[in-house]
């Protein structure tokens, strides 16, 4: 059966039509790409996948339409497939990356909540218990609220003015420490 669609596709009717369609819609394709975000080198370089796609199963389509439908199928695929691809390599980087770093992460950790502590000093032992509730084990403000039988308004008031403080308390004496503290939300 291979054979018998290589022999079809050799057909100088099915080449010239190919042609045409590709010559008519390469730029469309490519600027559908653009406009979803790929830059313009990586947006041709799907749509020549695609075409090459396209023309392996062209005796399958019976209008031009259909063509078109497959094309943003498959060009939006290969997009994905690509930023997978980028994502899984990058992550394989930084997981080498990460193995080195993590004792490093840990000292940094270790020294963010020991500042947090000493920045939070001037408040109340259960405002201070509260906010690592929410902050470190992730509670939610209505859990927060019920268990320490406080108005939700009034905790979102409190975790405001020491989330300020702390970040200004850490950006005054532990300025080294900031990155983390964006990346941990505190």
């Amino acid at each position: 059966m291979e054979k018998l669609v290589i022999t079809q596709l050799d057909d100088t009717e099915l080449q010239t039509q190919f042609s045409g369609f590709y010559r008519d819609n390469f730029l469309k394709v490519k600027l559908t790409l653009v406009f979803m975000g790929v830059d313009e080198e990586t947006a041709k370089d799907i749509s020549q996948e695609a075409f090459a796609k396209l023309w392996s199963a062209w005796t399958q389509f019976e209008t031009d339409a259909a063509r078109m439908g497959f094309m943003k199928v498959v060009s939006k695929n290969l997009w994905i497939d690509r930023c997978r691809k980028s994502k899984y390599e990058g992550m394989y980087l930084s997981e080498a990356a990460y193995a080195n770093s993590l004792s490093s992460d840990m000292l940094y950790y270790k020294e963010l909540l020991e500042a947090t502590e000493k920045a939070l000093e001037p408040f109340k032992d259960d405002y201070r218990k509260i906010y690592f509730e929410i902050k470190l084990n992730g509670c939610s403000y209505k859990e927060v609220s019920e268990r320490f039988q406080i108005n939700i308004k009034t905790l979102e008031r409190h975790m405001t003015k020491m989330s300020k403080t702390v970040r200004g308390y850490l950006e005054k004496y532990y300025a080294h420490l900031s990155l983390l503290v964006v990346l941990l939300n505190f």
